[in-house]
């Protein structure tokens, strides 16, 4: 396409046009493999809300998808969008008070994790559920070395382990990640490691007890682009050789589409749209979801003034009513402002659901 007819058009109408035939050839092979996968965690009407001085705050609202074993959901959206409160409701970690969750369940192989004491999730957390946290400097023990932090996760789950065997398993998982000079790192405290090496760290700690999920809360935030790179590889190889499921919590849409088998795109607390990566690259429905791609820097499309989404997420305590993202969207209409859309399938498939009364029957009349 030569370049007079690429400059203006936004990066959805170049993908689209360019690549929709591939993407539907990709959704069709991402499907037949999950077909073939067992579910493993079924999240379902989960609402969290924050109850705080300016009263009841609703930070998660009917949120609900599905994950298999060994596939890669992302859950992406702009900063206060519930990405990182949907992670800490599944480990368990929600700040309480003043976060509760106050309807729905988070089943993980059929156990109902909101109905658990906090003794029970502790068998959970960590041994069934890992998480990456966004900054390791933050999430690591300042005053243990590396190895013992290591070692200290492998025996609360392990308690008839010895500590020699809880060492040597420990070194296994930072040789595993790819650290080197392993033994030295395993008796290095956090200051003494470089970002990229911390983060590595901390991977290995979420793998000790090879857990069944893993929560990637923006792993690789701060650190710069080759390591961030080794570091979504080593994730997606550790997928790839331990068969676990991997929730990436992200902005970049460029980590989505190497990544990602689903993506669940969320707005302001709610689930706006959910479908596997192919489909969503190539035919993005809600309109968020098009301001989120159309924002990404592209070699195939000629712009003068890289797009941005007007305005702002709302705060929590000032949400309008209707659709949440109706104030910033330029396709809004009456009904937008008045009542807030389902989420449900667009022309019949199931695999492609949308919260927009841009498709609903009667939208262009």
């Amino acid at each position: 396409m030569a370049e007079e007819e690429r400059r203006g058009r936004t990066t959805t109408e170049v993908v689209s046009e360019e690549l929709q035939e591939r993407g539907k050839e990709l959704t069709q092979e991402r499907l037949d493999t999950n077909a073939r996968r067992e579910v493993l965690l079924r999240v379902k009407d989960l609402n969290v809300t924050l109850f705080t001085e300016d009263g009841a705050l609703p930070a998660i609202t009917s949120l609900s998808f599905e994950m298999r074993k060994g596939e890669t959901l992302a859950v992406v959206g702009e900063s206060g969008c519930g990405k990182s409160m949907t992670a800490l409701s599944i480990m368990g970690l929600l700040p309480t008070p003043p976060a509760k969750v106050t309807n729905g369940s988070i089943e993980l192989s059929g156990v109902d994790m909101v109905k658990l004491s906090n003794e029970e999730m502790r068998h959970y957390r960590g041994n069934k559920i890992g998480m990456i946290f966004q900054e390791p400097m933050t999430s690591l023990n300042p005053v243990m070395t590396a190895g013992k932090q290591i070692r200290e996760g492998i025996l609360v789950h392990n308690p008839k382990m010895s500590k020699k065997e809880a060492d040597a398993r420990a070194l296994e998982m930072i040789k595993l990640v790819g650290i080197p000079a392993p033994e030295k790192v395993f008796k290095s405290y956090p200051h003494e490691l470089s970002g990229g090496m911390r983060q590595r760290i901390m991977i290995a700690m979420a793998l000790a007890c090879q857990p069944s999920l893993l929560i990637c809360d923006e792993p690789t935030t701060a650190l710069d682009v080759t390591i961030q790179a080794q570091i979504l590889q080593l994730i997606d190889r550790m997928r790839d050789e331990l068969g676990t499921a991997v929730m990436l919590i992200t902005h970049d849409m460029g980590v989505v589409s190497e990544m990602a088998d689903w993506v669940l795109v969320m707005y302001a607390g709610h689930k706006v749209e959910y479908t596997l990566a192919p489909e969503l690259f190539t035919n993005p429905l809600h309109p968020y979801s098009r301001g989120l791609i159309d924002s990404i820097p592209s070699l195939d499309n000629a712009v003068d003034t890289l797009y941005a989404i007007p305005g702002n997420v709302p705060m929590l305590s000032e949400m309008p009513k209707g659709c949440p993202f109706h104030p910033r969207c330029p396709f809004a209409k009456d009904i937008c402002c008045k009542q807030a859309p389902e989420m449900l399938p667009v022309d019949g498939d199931e695999n492609h659901l949308v919260a927009c009364w841009k498709y609903r029957k009667g939208w262009g009349e």
